[in-house]
């Protein structure tokens, strides 16, 4: 599997436990069509400054995908989120400003979780090719059709890898159990370990 620019995926998303089921999906494909994923999760070292971590992924990341489904207001301060707009605009100004070899090569895809709410929150996106999804099958299709023309061989249906996913999330808690590791308690860096042994173990 591709760990370098060329095949690395900036993942700009939701941290919170509501969305960790899409998360781990989304993980999962990316890797099982050949391709890296990073995340904020990389960094343990809360010393360093937030956004500098997110632009040195920028930076290392051919492909960005920016799910905004996360930016109603919070239930208990009344504040938007704007963490994930706020990611993408960086993704998008290194695309206009940065190095023409390299960063205005990048391309990205927004996800969000209903069709053109974004008219009413981030309207200045208007005419992108805007991805909605309602399940953990059709984030997978989404982002698996995304890749398809992008990877360097050809990858299963949607529909194919789903099956799989579903298999490794019946294998999961054997495999936890192995390296003794609770399901619940897994690191980024534990789940990032199983997900990838279990692919190239399993694929065909």
């Amino acid at each position: 599997m591709g760990d370098n620019y060329s095949f690395s995926i900036f993942y700009n998303c939701p941290f919170d436990n509501e969305y960790q089921p899409t998360f781990e999906a989304v993980l999962f494909t990316i890797y099982r069509c050949g391709f890296t994923l990073r995340c904020a999760k990389e960094f343990n070292d809360t010393g360093k400054i937030r956004i500098d971590n997110i632009i040195k992924l920028i930076k290392e990341s051919r492909y960005g995908i920016h799910d905004l489904c996360r930016v109603g207001l919070d239930e208990t301060f009344k504040l938007p989120r704007f963490n994930m707009p706020l990611e993408l605009g960086i993704f998008i100004g290194a695309i206009k400003f940065g190095s023409k070899n390299l960063h205005s090569k990048k391309e990205y895809l927004i996800l969000d979780s209903e069709s053109f709410r974004f008219k009413t929150f981030i309207s200045d996106i208007g005419g992108q090719d805007i991805k909605s999804y309602t399940s953990i099958d059709s984030v997978i299709k989404r982002i698996r059709d995304w890749l398809s023309n992008k990877a360097i061989e050809i990858i299963p249906s949607a529909k194919f890898i789903s099956e799989e996913y579903s298999k490794f999330l019946e294998d999961l808690p054997e495999l936890c159990r192995q390296s003794k590791w609770d399901r619940e308690e897994l690191t980024y860096e534990e789940l990032t370990s199983l997900t990838i042994s279990w692919i190239e173990l399993n694929r065909k």
